[in-house]
Order: C-alpha cells, then sequence, then structure tokens
C-alpha cells in the first residue's frame, strides 16, 4: 500500500462512515439535558468530529496542505490501520441498526447487538476510527487530530448521556453498566437475566 493510496482509501472511508451513521435517522450525539434546542456545546462538537474526521483526512488526500508534517510511511502499519478503520465502519452500522437498550417484561434494561457488550458503540468506533485515521495518515498533523477530538468529546458528553440514563432508568441502568463495558467490551461473558 502506498501513501496516497492509504490516503484515499482513509478519505473514502470517512465518506462510507459518514453516510452510514452520520446522515441516518439517530444524531452523532444524543440530546441531553434542559437545553435540548440549544445545546451549542453539542453542535460545536459534532462539528469539530466531522472536521477532524472527514474533512481532514480529505484535504491530507486531496491536497498538499499536510505534506509537510508527512513522517516515514510505513506500509504494515497502514494495513493495521484498514482493519482499524473496517471495524469502525461496522461499529457505526451496528450502533446504528440495533438501537438502544429498551426494557424487558422482567423490568430489566436490555442491550442488543453491540448494545449488549458496550454502552457507548458510537464512541468506540470513534475510537477505533481515530487510531485507523493516525495509522493510515502518518502524518503527525492530520493523523492525530481525530483522537484529540473524540477524547474531548468523550470527556464532554459521555458523563452527560450516562447521567441522563441513570435518571431515566435509575438502578436498571447501573445494572446495566455492570454487565456491559463502557467503550470497551467487558471480558467476562454478559450475564443472562
Amino acid at each position: 500500500m502506498t501513501e496516497n493510496m492509504a490516503e484515499t482509501i482513509l478519505a473514502a472511508m470517512a465518506l462510507l462512515a459518514l453516510a452510514v451513521h452520520g446522515i441516518g435517522p439517530r444524531p452523532l450525539f444524543p440530546n441531553v439535558g434542559p437545553r435540548r434546542r440549544a445545546d451549542v456545546e453539542k453542535r460545536l462538537l459534532q462539528a469539530m468530529v466531522v472536521v477532524a474526521m472527514v474533512l481532514v483526512p480529505l484535504c491530507d488526500a486531496l491536497l498538499p496542505w499536510f505534506e509537510f508534517a508527512d513522517i516515514v510511511f510505513l506500509d504494515e502499519v497502514a494495513w493495521v490501520g484498514l482493519l482499524l478503520g473496517s471495524g469502525a465502519i461496522w461499529l457505526f452500522w451496528r450502533a446504528g441498526r440495533d438501537g438502544q437498550p429498551a426494557l424487558t417484561e422482567r423490568g430489566t434494561l436490555r442491550g442488543r447487538g453491540v448494545y449488549r457488550y458496550l454502552r457507548h458503540p458510537v464512541y468506540a468506533a470513534m475510537l477505533l476510527w481515530a487510531l485507523a485515521q493516525l495509522l493510515l495518515l502518518q502524518n503527525w498533523l492530520a493523523g492525530p487530530v481525530a483522537a484529540v477530538t473524540v477524547a474531548l468529546a468523550y470527556l464532554l458528553r459521555v458523563p452527560l448521556e450516562e447521567q441522563r440514563d441513570l435518571e431515566r432508568h435509575g438502578h436498571r441502568y447501573l445494572d446495566y453498566m455492570e454487565r456491559t463495558g463502557g467503550v470497551i467490551p467487558r471480558l467476562t461473558r454478559p450475564r443472562s437475566d
């Protein structure tokens, strides 16, 4: 794999990821708290994520702006990035397809699909994407921008989302938190109810 091919693949994957998750009925970050319509922080983070994970790879692939920051291109590293990026697209797709956890007849909160293993599969996909971007671009400027943006989005949004779910579902959400991982699946098998 050449450097130009890796940049082009990442740009194409960015557009595919946007089509799979970003344009669908589910928002990138759910509405949280009393300021639902005027959540400036959420909108700003959404814009930053799109810039970091879609526009930066496109610019790196199509324009010479980031060439000064290129590092030695390693083919093996790019292939690992391709695998991680493919996993991220799959996780974006599954998160949109599987839907949020729901209450069962027995009153427990149960997740289907990836939500059975992860409470925040979209953030997990964004984390995989950030690693893929770093490994595919191999550029000290364009590569890490996604990781910084994902870290910022995770640190600012996840506590609000967890608090909202705790208020909405109470002890049921605490039980769900014990059974599932946040962005990294638990090593133990989810217990059945």
